[in-house]
């Protein structure tokens, strides 16, 4: 399920160079006099080459269609200086991501995002990762950082003698803390031993608070309990304060989703359980004068919940708490929630009068031409119904589960009619084996996703084989 309309308006963007779908290769520099000269040849061949020549290896790990990786590919490795300082310190090696031992390779380094520069020894073990492409100089400072990761570790062996022999002043802590982030090394006991040597007017100073913010790790530390008794308020009239609130929300929920991953990646339902009590103090916090219900309040642990059992695709655990969600959607008439529309609208644009400029000025920006604007509580019950008979079209295996799943799907459409509801209801009366009407809104889907802009592809291939 997609966070909810407050979690979008609180939730600052983060500007990340990352790959969006268009057509075309990286175009790459072998050019001896010039930029980067790529090793040809396969994995272990590339392993081989550089316990021959005892060098690193630098893998620029990139996709057909991300843009990044092309500008990259463009500006930076036909460039001399990178090119002379890439090719002395290591062997330089191309994988597609999505091709060849690419696949293989980039599952092995659990490459997600593109580009990403890996930095491996001979032996295959990962020195460094970086992602994105931070331009030319970027790409020097990743070198230098790199080269001196050697250093770094022998420095940090002391440093990791010193902490555990009980050296706890604030200097060596920060220094130590900073060596071991470098080195992508945790950092959570460190952070919470400096934050325990600092006095209280230290502790509650600006830049001690974005200190701890900018290095926080976990959600399951004293430093996250610090920030959330200890942010500056979102809405003050100080851009110092504004300033350090962002910073302090972005840290929170950066935690949060890093932990939410993590409990997804181990199906770890107690860490499931953490983020959920987490993510609620952390609204507590963020808006101390807004009260929320009980009701609210497990609406979001639900909303938690259902995103967690679709993730771990356990349609078992999913389903009791699906149809316990869906029951009170579908009890809401429609005359209801258009009248719900209409005051959530009005106490929208109120809200918005006492806001600070750039804070409505990104709102207004988010809510432009989005339903949210005056179907708020429809588009917000129609979404829910969408993704629950969604996950039953993906996840259900049985005739029942398919049936259950068809008046969410319908009530959905009556109330925000989108391509992806009608795509949804096209497959499920496709397995139910009501074949022309499955034909009928497939094609619906096709048509509207063409007025949105959106690529039809997946929706066509799927009507041709639906054809009787």
């Amino acid at each position: 399920m997609r966070p909810t309309f407050f979690r979008l308006v609180l939730c600052p963007f983060l500007a990340l160079t990352i790959c969006i779908t268009i057509q075309g290769r990286p175009l790459t520099s072998d050019d001896p006099s010039g930029g980067i000269r790529f090793f040809k040849g396969s994995w272990q061949q590339v392993l081989a080459e550089a316990k021959r020549q005892h060098k690193p290896i630098f893998v620029d790990v990139y996709t057909t269609w991300c843009p990044p990786c092309k500008r990259m590919a463009k500006e930076a490795f036909p460039n001399p200086k990178i090119g002379s300082t890439f090719n002395v310190h290591f062997i330089n090696y191309q994988l597609d991501a999505e091709k060849g031992e690419g696949i293989d390779v980039a599952k092995l380094y659990a490459v997600a995002s593109y580009p990403t520069a890996l930095y491996i020894a001979p032996d295959g073990a990962l020195i460094h990762r970086a992602i994105g492409y931070g331009g030319i100089n970027g790409m020097l400072d990743q070198v230098d950082h790199v080269l001196r990761i050697p250093a770094l570790k022998a420095t940090l062996a002391k440093g990791d003698k010193d902490f555990a022999n009980g050296r706890r002043d604030a200097e060596f802590l920060k220094k130590y803390l900073m060596m071991r982030q470098a080195l992508g090394r945790p950092t959570s006991d460190v952070l919470d031993a400096y934050l325990t040597t600092l006095s209280d007017s230290d502790r509650t100073a600006p830049e001690t608070i974005a200190f701890i913010a900018n290095n926080l790790q976990t959600t399951d530390s004293q430093a996250f309990d610090f920030l959330v008794r200890n942010r500056p308020p979102a809405l003050s009239a100080d851009p110092v304060k504004r300033n350090l609130a962002t910073t302090v929300l972005k840290a929170i929920l950066r935690t949060l989703d890093s932990d939410y991953k993590q409990a997804v990646s181990t199906n770890d339902e107690t860490l499931l359980e953490k983020v959920i009590v987490n993510s609620e103090r952390n609204t507590a916090s963020a808006n101390p004068f807004m009260q929320r219900t009980e009701l609210v309040k497990q609406e979001a642990a639900t909303h938690y919940r259902l995103t967690f059992f679709k993730q771990t695709r356990n349609f078992t655990r999913y389903q009791p708490i699906a149809e316990s969600e869906a029951h009170p959607l579908m009890a809401q008439s429609v005359a209801e929630l258009h009248t719900s529309d209409s005051l959530a609208s009005i106490r929208l644009k109120n809200m918005m009068r006492f806001m600070p400029d750039s804070i409505k000025n990104r709102l207004s920006s988010t809510l432009a031409g989005k339903p949210m604007n005056d179907q708020m509580m429809s588009w917000k019950v129609a979404h829910s119904l969408y993704e629950l008979a969604d996950t039953y079209h993906q996840q259900g295996h049985s005739t029942a589960n398919w049936q259950m799943a068809i008046p969410w799907i319908e009530r959905s459409l009556v109330l925000y009619r989108s391509h992806e509801s009608l795509h949804t209801y096209a497959q499920l009366l496709h397995k139910l084996g009501r074949k022309q009407e499955a034909l009928t809104y497939q094609k619906q889907a096709i048509a509207d996703a063409q007025k949105a802009g959106w690529p039809t592809d997946q929706y066509e291939s799927e009507l041709r084989t639906m054809n009787p």
